[in-house]
Formats: C-alpha cells, sequence, structure tokens
C-alpha cells in the first residue's frame, strides 16, 4: 500500500541526526517568555499541558541500554529534548517549557534541528496523531558539566487521527544526537529532586522547565554522506525490533534481499493495528 504523506520539517534519508537548535528566546523567573505573537503566548511551565487537540493522543515509550537510568538527570534532558522535538513542527507556544531558552544561537553555519521551534506555523497543515511512539537511548555520557547523548526513535506505531493512515509506510528509524552544557556557575534545581512519578499520577509531558539551566551547542552544517543498507545501520536494527510491537506491522520483514527499505502492508487499523500505550516513562507532576 502506497500512501502519500504531508511533508513535514523531518525528512529521512536512511538516518537523520538531529542536533541543536536556534531561537532567541530566554526563560526568566520560573515562566516561558515568548514574543507578542498570539500563537507563542506566555505560559508558566506548571500551566503546561501535552497539546493533544494539536498533535494528537499518541504516546512515548522509551528504553535504553541495560547501563543507563532513565529516569537520571542526563536521560530526563534526553526525553525532553526529543518529546518536545516531535511538537516543534507545531510551533513554539506548544513545544516543552524551556526549549526556547536552552538553544543555542542562530547562525548560518549551524544546523536547525528537531528541538528548533518557529514562533508561529499552520496547524492545519500538519497531521496529528494517535498510536505510540518509540525510542532509545544508545549512549549516554555526563562528565562535569556537560551531557551528550545518542539515540534513535521510530514513529512506526503512530497513524493519522483523522485518515488513520499510518505514519510511515516503510521502516522508520531515526537517530538523534546533541551535547548540552550547563552554564559555569549555574545550579540546576532538578540535579537532586525526585525524577519518579508517582504510580497513577503522572503526566504525558512535564509541567516544570526541563531543560533549565542546561544549553545545547550548535552544531555545524554537513553535505549529504553516501548511506549504508540500512539493515547495517544501528538505528534501523534496532527499530526493526520495535515493529513487532505493533499489531499493524507484526511478523512483517522491512527490508529488502539486498538490506533497503522494503514497503510495509498495515494488517490492522486504529487502535487495534496502533494502539496507544502508556507514556513511559511517565513525568512526574509538579
Amino acid at each position: 500500500m502506497k500512501l502519500t504523506k504531508l511533508a513535514t520539517a523531518f525528512c529521512a534519508v536512511g538516518v537523520v541526526v538531529f542536533t541543536g537548535c536556534s531561537t532567541p528566546d530566554t526563560t526568566t523567573g520560573g515562566t516561558v517568555v515568548t514574543t507578542s505573537d498570539p500563537s507563542a503566548t506566555a505560559v508558566a511551565p506548571d500551566d503546561y499541558r501535552y497539546p493533544v487537540d494539536v498533535a494528537g493522543p499518541y504516546n512515548v515509550v522509551w528504553d535504553a541500554a541495560v547501563d543507563i537510568d532513565l529516569h537520571s538527570r542526563a536521560a530526563e534532558l534526553a526525553r525532553g529534548y526529543i518529546e518536545s522535538c516531535q511538537l516543534s513542527i507545531f510551533g513554539r507556544a506548544v513545544a516543552y517549557p524551556g526549549a526556547a531558552a536552552a538553544a543555542p544561537a542562530s547562525s548560518p553555519e549551524n544546523a536547525v534541528s528537531c528541538l528548533y521551534a518557529p514562533k508561529s506555523t499552520d496547524y492545519t497543515a500538519k497531521p496529528a496523531f494517535y498510536g505510540t511512539m518509540y525510542a532509545t537511548i544508545l549512549e549516554l555520557t555526563r562528565t562535569g558539566n556537560q551531557i551528550s547523548a545518542r539515540g534513535c526513535y521510530t514513529t512506526n506505531g503512530r497513524a493519522e487521527v483523522e485518515t488513520h493512515e499510518p505514519d510511515r509506510d516503510t521502516l522508520s528509524a531515526l537517530e538523534f544526537t546533541f551535547t548540552a552544557r550547563l552554564p559555569d556557575g549555574s545550579i540546576d534545581p532538578r540535579e537532586d529532586v525526585n525524577r519518579v512519578a508517582t504510580s497513577g499520577i503522572g503526566t504525558r509531558a512535564p509541567q516544570f522547565d526541563v531543560f533549565y539551566p542546561w544549553k545545547f551547542d550548535a552544531v555545524r552544517r554537513k553535505g549529504l554522506t553516501v548511506q549504508p543498507p540500512l539493515i547495517e545501520v544501528p538505528c534501523t536494527q534496532w527499530a526493526a525490533t520495535k515493529l513487532d510491537q505493533v499489531p499493524a506491522y507484526s511478523g512483517q520483514i522491512p527490508f529488502t534481499p539486498d538490506g533497503f527499505a522494503a514497503e510495509l502492508t498495515p494488517k490492522l487499523f486504529g487502535e487495534q493495528g496502533f494502539p496507544t500505550l502508556p507514556q513511559t516513562p511517565a513525568w512526574p507532576a509538579p
């Protein structure tokens, strides 16, 4: 089945690496400060809610390498980074609190990554999703005041709210990397707090500034490189293992005999084919 998809801010040839971002906004006194643009209204972090009417009711399920604690401060930063990335295409007003302030300075030489959120955007031009996005942290290093992360995510477990079409009709496997730094003299208010949500009362999105006071490094633009067969790429190998967790695709082989992407054919639609699993980990209530 060949599906016609809307273009989004994230295009993939093999695996895309998402890194830093840019926006001039700042965070002051715990409030997300934006411009007078009506789509970028300031909101206190504890008033923030996941924008289900815009992005759809999908959840994110995380896993990680065996030595990585998903509730560590470094992993919390990584989870907030990628989850907010998925919302940034809908505009700055719905990105996670603090995302704009954590971004590097804008520059023609810097890559604009998935964390970047425009001040305004046309919500109606982008589909909302239900189902489950899977993500993993493969590497996570903290050295002094620096955190570096590498991981993957796949959107094969999501489908469009309006049309029920799958997010992708081939294997979705995207890589992310970032480096974040704690400015000299800064104190991280989430360093020594409990970051585990109480069972049954966790939230879909953080109602606090998950990024403050960390700043993400800018990354210089790179040219396109030759991509190996997808079957040889670590993120596609990981994403292929998640297909069996999506009833619509369970049992299907996502690669052609020569190792490239094969077309996937959903055998179930709606919540039966693309179930919305609980947010894992959930975010702790403020």
